[in-house]
Parts: C-alpha cells; structure tokens; sequence
C-alpha cells in the first residue's frame, strides 16, 4: 500500500488527500508500520488536491454507470456489419435496425448473468487515466491491454502532472460534466468550491 503524506509542523505525518486519509484507516492507532521515505519530485500540493480531492471524486459523484455489458468495440463491429449488409440491400434501415436490437438482447442477457456491481473510485480513476492517453500497452494471455501509468510525486514533476491534469478535465468534460455544466469554466469552479469545503 502506497500513502501520500504531508510531515505536519508537530512532527507528525497527514495524509495529503482524501484517498490517502482513507488508506490510513485500515491502519489501528497504535499499530507499528514500517516506513520508507521517498522524497517526492517537486510538485504542488494542493494541486495534487485538486485532481485526488476534486476532479476525480466530483466528476465520479456525477458519473452514472449505463450499460458496460456491451463493449463499444463490439457495437460497432456489429453496427459497421450491419451497415454494410443494409446498404447491399437497398439500404431501407432494417438490417440496422435489426443489430440494435440484437445488441440490446444480448446487453439484456449478459446484465442477467453479472451481479449488482457498485461504482469503484479506483476503477474510475485507472479509466479516466488511460482514457486520457497515460498508459502502457502490455501483452497479456487474453491480448493487449491498456495499464495506465503511474502518476505518483516520483513519476511526474509539476509540468508533467498539469498535462495529466488538464487531459483529464478534457476527458471528464466530454464524456461526463458537459452534460451537468454549462461550462467548462462553471464546472471547474465548482470543483474549486468543492476543495473549498473540504479544506
């Protein structure tokens, strides 16, 4: 387990973020640990702050998950397919029509098979990650596989981090809050606020 932590003027050691606050509690009062020391690169705090106590738990509280049992890759294989046989016949729209509802059958039955599975702030922020563009590609058994990178103090300095963070917003703007804000500038003042509250 990794936990990013600030020294404190009374010598003790604070967790820098909500995550990293919610990693100590596993940890009983008390409870000897061991440490390793790492000093991290230069890189601004509060602006760590911003994507692990802002961006990343705002843009998670206001994403809802929808489908997922069909990827979009397999969607549009079959749509393409689809597309393709409707034009050679005469391109009326059935054929399409037709894959889309085929698509929702087979999302019907694969929901049928998989339990309730709740949001996971982890899972979201290894997504939001790759989906803006910070990761490995790295052959496995079951084929290639995105791994997002590491965006640790010891991975990236202050230049490389307000990159991250901005490909980040970009990806959380698109894909989520464009539909909540009407602005981008509304949207990350809002996360402002939230930071506000929380300090």
């Amino acid at each position: 387990m990794e936990i990013v932590a600030v020294k404190a003027v009374d010598g003790s050691f604070r967790p820098a973020t909500a995550i990293d606050a919610d990693r100590f509690k596993g940890i009983k009062v008390g409870q000897p640990v061991k440490i390793q020391v790492t000093r991290q690169k230069d890189r601004s705090l509060p602006h760590h702050r911003l994507f692990f106590g802002g961006l990343l738990p705002f843009a998670f509280d206001y994403w809802q998950p929808a489908g997922g049992v069909i990827t979009p890759k397999e969607r549009a294989v079959v749509l393409w397919v689809a597309k393709r046989l409707d034009k050679f016949a005469g391109n009326k729209g059935i054929i399409v029509k037709a894959a889309e509802e085929a698509l929702n059958l087979l999302a019907k039955k694969r929901a049928e098979k998989l339990p309730v599975i709740d949001k996971d702030i982890n899972s979201f922020r290894r997504w939001l990650t790759i989906e803006a563009g910070y990761f490995n590609i790295c052959v496995t058994p079951a084929g290639v596989v995105k791994e997002p990178k590491s965006i640790s103090f010891a991975s990236m300095d202050q230049n490389e981090f307000n990159a991250f963070y901005q490909a980040c917003f970009t990806v959380c703007w698109n894909m989520i809050l464009c539909n909540r804000f009407s602005s981008e500038d509304e949207a990350q003042q809002a996360i402002d606020e939230l930071l506000s509250i929380g300090n």
